[in-house]
């Protein structure tokens, strides 16, 4: 027992290091591996030398008997009995002609009988004519001398000649002959010849070496003289250089070849050996590598597995503890009292399975309810209402929907901050459920929007509503503050208004939209006269999608008046949308459509495209043309590449930065603060001017213009159209003038529609004006007619 307790102690790294340390054993395999793989170098180095030497020694045998078989030629021909007789051959019946027959014939027959290996000693007169041999030498009529086609060359030759082995048609064998040129008193007189068959001159080299009997000859323009194996062939597109061994592999195996000209001759001699007679005792060696290899790894596998089955006992208990978890089961203990990091990781696994527990009752609460309100979210309404179809099928019954939209919320937002705007949504849902019966389902469909499903009579439905809108009449309580809010409300009814839950879904939020368009804090039923409204947003969303390649979208410009100077000195670029049924759009009625169907994008960027493309024409036609106001939104702003954009299309149109202004409404800077600062600092950089658009109609806050880095502030058009009119809204524009101004901001005026508000705003200073006094917003050609005519001095 202790002995067990000691072992579960021991840490459960080495209880498995332990084991693997005898693997290290395993290395003599790759020792094993290494000395085989230098053994079979060594062998292969082996051959080379041995090839080499053997061919050498080929080689120089075979050289020096050529070379001895042309002395004994030679020393022949200078025997002066053998030019006597030559001299006399053609008196054969005189006693002296045949006293030196005699003597010839004795040389001839010496000459074979004291060297070895040669077949037949001749001589023969300058006609070709054997008139002497030795014993066994052939008639002339059989020999036929003259017809041997080497016999031309003799002719020509001063000095020894080889001839090239030939097929004797007297000795049936392949044959060399030595012949020796006789001159006397510089007149040819005969040949003395010595014919000697291949076979026997190439076995006296070394028949029992590495090469055997695996002789090529070659003549000296690689013409095969022998090869009895028809091996060259296989060999002679190698390009195998001379006095080399090589290595080369063909059909018939892997070989190693030496090539290598022959001494007194111009032939050629290539020996082979082929590679597995070098590797043949190295079989052996393998063999019994392979062996111990198996032997060890048997040794190990039983060593290891002993040893781990005994320290992973208890993985079992882990793995079928991970099992249960995968089944669903996350609360089941593992029994494995070990301390090792088995028992940590079974103690690991048992944390898991309950931590795994706890998030996935959070998951399962995440997928079903919001996490703010705690009330139900889009994905379980959207499941609510599908079902609640299917039963009023099913029941013949009716179900209303009801979108529930809060007022002005992001008023609340922007003045208490969104922990207020969330604090406030919260109790919103705790106040509409306290009011609800059982066959009410509410839930939050998404930012400040509440769906509320309900079954019940029309009467019973209309007071629910009403109750709604009356428990906004009390204040909310938000961390100290009364706040009022107030809802709008748009309804629709299953079957009457549509039979599935998208259409419903449209059909409230279409009478939704009708109830803020009303004035907001009411109730609107959808109606049959709403669904050319409907169906029209519907219709505008769906041109969106095309609306670009179709070409339907165009920039008009609205000329901006520089008051000091008395010209125009930039204008801003409008979209306006040309649908091909409806005509001219209003950019307020397709762009909250264009930012939700998330077109904003692609249509920005064509806006940023065209921008560029005509402040580039309108510099060159007027260089005195200070910029073009570009709008940019919220969307647009917030793309991760936007800033790598803007120099993009600086690059392709090649226009100076300045020449450029992006304007931003106050609705993009509160969104995102921090952000937004970054990138058009980014912009601010490249040498983009920046405008604050809009300014004064939404939460103006100073901070705003001390952080953000803009050049200029857009005076909201609601500030000047009443100026004129409306003394206190007079001081307040030209206080925001004088506070801009103290800032180093320029001040651009909106919305100047008569000459009285175009004097009061140059008397309080503004730097640049637009609106219908000074142009409408107009096309193209209609920016060039107008500069022409009126401002021709800022070219």
């Amino acid at each position: 027992m202790v002995k067990k307790l000691w072992v579960n102690k021991i840490s459960f790294t080495w209880k498995v290091l332990v084991p693997m340390l005898i693997v290290v054993l395993s290395f003599f395999i790759l020792i094993a591996t290494f000395t085989y793989s230098n053994i079979k170098k060594i062998h292969l180095q082996q051959l080379e030398r041995e090839l080499s030497l053997e061919i050498d020694s080929i080689e120089k045998q075979f050289s020096n008997e050529l070379s001895q078989k042309g002395k004994v030629a030679q020393c022949i021909a200078e025997k002066t009995v053998v030019d006597k007789f030559l001299q006399h051959s053609n008196r054969r019946g005189n006693a002296k002609s045949f006293d030196l027959y005699k003597s010839v014939q004795q040389l001839l027959d010496d000459a074979k009988s004291m060297n070895g290996h040669i077949d037949l000693a001749w001589v023969a007169n300058v006609d070709g004519e054997i008139i002497l041999g030795n014993s066994s030498v052939p008639s002339e009529d059989i020999y036929k001398l003259k017809k041997r086609p080497w016999f031309t060359l003799a002719v020509k030759q001063e000095d020894v000649f080889y001839t090239k082995p030939y097929e004797d048609e007297y000795m049936k064998r392949r044959t060399i002959s030595i012949i020796y040129p006789i001159t006397s008193n510089n007149k040819r007189t005969g040949y003395v010849g010595i014919d000697v068959a291949l076979n026997n001159l190439l076995p006296m080299s070394n028949p029992g070496g590495i090469t055997g009997q695996n002789i090529v000859l070659l003549s000296s323009n690689s013409e095969i003289l022998l090869d009895d194996h028809r091996m060259w062939p296989l060999f002679e597109d190698e390009n195998i250089p001379l006095n080399v061994p090589s290595p080369v592999s063909n059909a018939k195996g892997a070989y190693y070849v030496e090539l290598r000209e022959v001494t007194n001759s111009d032939w050629k001699m290539a020996v082979y050996v082929l590679e597995e007679k070098v590797l043949a005792p190295l079989k052996g060696f393998q063999k019994k590598i392979i062996f111990f290899w198996l032997i060890a790894m048997l040794i190990l596998f039983f060593v290891i597995k002993a040893v781990l089955k005994y320290s992973m006992r208890d993985f079992n208990s882990v793995v079928d503890q991970l099992k249960q978890i995968e089944n669903g089961d996350y609360t089941k203990k593992i029994k494995v009292q070990r301390k090792d990091e088995v028992g940590r990781i079974a103690d690991a696994a048992e944390h898991m399975g309950k931590q795994i527990h706890k998030q996935m009752e959070i998951l399962n609460f995440q997928a079903n309810f919001d996490m703010l309100t705690k009330l139900p979210n889009r994905s379980s309404i959207e499941q609510k209402i599908e079902n609640g179809i299917h039963q009023s099928q099913l029941q013949n019954a009716e179900m209303t929907v009801a979108f529930i939209d809060v007022d002005n919320f992001k008023e609340v937002n922007d003045t208490y901050g969104h922990a207020y705007g969330d604090e406030l949504l919260i109790q919103i849902g705790q106040r509409v459920q306290a009011r609800l019966g059982e066959n009410s389902y509410f839930g939050r469909f998404g930012g400040d929007e509440f769906i509320l499903l309900i079954k019940a009579n029309p009467k019973a439905i209309q007071q629910n509503l009403k109750e709604i809108l009356q428990i906004f009449e009390e204040p909310f309580d938000l961390h100290g503050y009364d706040v009022y809010a107030s809802v709008s409300i748009g309804v629709a009814d299953y079957p009457t208004d549509s039979l599935s839950r998208g259409g419903l879904l449209a059909k409230a939020d279409t009478a939704l939209y009708e109830a803020k368009k009303q004035g907001r804090n009411r109730i609107e039923f959808f109606q049959d006269e709403m669904k050319d409204c409907f169906e029209k947003k519907m219709r505008l969303e769906a041109g969106l999608h095309t609306a670009l390649e179709n070409n339907e979208f165009e920039l008009f410009y609205q000329p901006q008046l520089n008051v000091s100077l008395g010209y125009m000195a930039s204008a801003e670029a409008l979209i306006r949308w040309n649908h091909p049924e409806w005509g001219m759009v209003s950019p307020a009625e397709f762009i909250p459509l264009a930012e939700s169907s998330g077109r904003i994008s692609s249509i920005g960027a064509w806006v940023i495209d065209e921008g560029f493309k005509m402040a580039k024409e309108l510099k060159q036609h007027y260089p005195k043309l200070q910029r073009i106001g570009l709008n940019v939104s919220s969307v647009q702003l917030r793309e991760q590449n936007f800033v790598e954009q803007v120099k993009v299309a600086l690059a392709e149109y090649n226009i100076e930065p300045s020449l450029i202004e992006f304007e931003i409404t106050e609705s993009v800077v509160i969104d995102r603060l921090e952000e937004t600062i970054e990138k058009l600092s980014e912009l601010k950089k490249l040498g983009i001017a920046l405008a604050l658009d809009d300014f004064g109609t939404g939460y103006s806050s100073l901070n705003y213009l001390r952080r953000l880095p803009i050049d200029r502030v857009k005076l909201d058009r609601s500030f000047i159209q009443e100026m004129d009119e409306d003394p206190k809204l007079a001081t307040m524009v030209h206080h925001i003038i004088e506070m801009a101004h103290g800032i180093g901001l320029e001040v651009v005026a909106e919305g100047v529609e008569t000459e009285k508000q175009m004097q009061m705003l140059n008397a309080l200073q503004v730097d640049k004006v637009q609106g219908y006094f000074y142009s409408r917003p107009i096309d193209q050609k209609g920016l060039y007619a107008f500069i022409d005519a009126k401002y021709g001095e800022i070219q």
